[in-house]
């Protein structure tokens, strides 16, 4: 007769939470895909939803906890009890994504780079690498410094790409890398471990990231001399006296 109470109990449970969860699925599909009369009440149907999950879940736990048979039951109760579990799990990773520095593997990293430049790193090593981006939507910045131990390699796919120059420096560049502006005009990069070297034996190369510019004006840096939008470029330079490329990233 216990048993059978247990069984019972657990299957009442197992109903009312997972009742409970998908009436929580079936507001949010709701939410999500816009029925336009109720968009006023959406950020309460979503705490709404929240608290069905919750309770859900509880429920959910207590009727997994008492079970003692009665797989339908178990059934039923696992379901909201996994789903909560699941949201939990992507909040928290949404979270850390938020909170913390998206950095990527170093091997990962140079080909994420390479791709960018538009030409071959394999062969470099990194020396140091800062990564601040993070957030839902990217900001931040990134620099790099890597050493090659000969630039045959990378002087060949460098001399056949003719996005990178080896003529003087644009204003803006001069600026931006090196704090030239009397008026710090273009004093983006405040980490001082962010640091480009004044040589007189170098190729450089730049992009303006930013969806509003396409070839080839996402190619002139001296769009950050009056732009009044978000920042998104990529600006490189190789030192070829000391074999050490250097990289800048930022995202607005």
């Amino acid at each position: 007769m216990k048993n059978a109470d247990m069984k019972n109990r657990t299957f009442v449970l197992g109903i009312i939470s997972s009742t409970l969860f998908f009436v929580s699925l079936a507001i949010i599909l709701c939410v999500v895909f816009g029925i336009k009369t109720y968009w006023k009440y959406n950020a309460l149907l979503i705490n709404f939803c929240l608290m069905l999950i919750f309770a859900s879940f509880v429920l959910g736990t207590l009727g997994l906890t008492k079970a003692k048979k009665g797989w339908i039951g178990k059934i039923l109760c696992i379901i909201p009890v996994t789903s909560f579990c699941l949201l939990a799990a992507f909040l928290l990773w949404i979270f850390i994504g938020v909170m913390f520095p998206h950095k990527l593997p170093a091997k990962k990293d140079l080909r994420r780079t390479s791709e960018i430049l538009e030409t071959d790193l394999s062969g470099g090593k990194y020396l140091k690498r800062i990564e601040t981006h993070c957030g839902l939507l990217y900001d931040g910045d990134y620099y790099a410094q890597i050493k090659f131990s000969e630039l045959d390699k990378i002087l060949e796919s460098i001399k056949n790409n003719p996005h990178w120059k080896n003529s003087a420096l644009p204003q803006s560049l001069l600026f931006l890398l090196y704090e030239d502006e009397p008026e710090d005009f273009l004093c983006l990069i405040t980490d001082e471990r962010m640091k480009f070297p004044r040589t007189d034996r170098y190729f450089y190369f730049f992009i303006n990231r930013s969806d509003e510019c396409e070839d080839p004006e996402n190619r002139n840096p001296d769009y950050l001399l009056d732009w009044e939008y978000s920042l998104n470029f990529t600006v490189a330079l190789l030192d070829l006296n000391t074999n050490i490329l250097y990289i800048y990233e930022l995202d607005t």
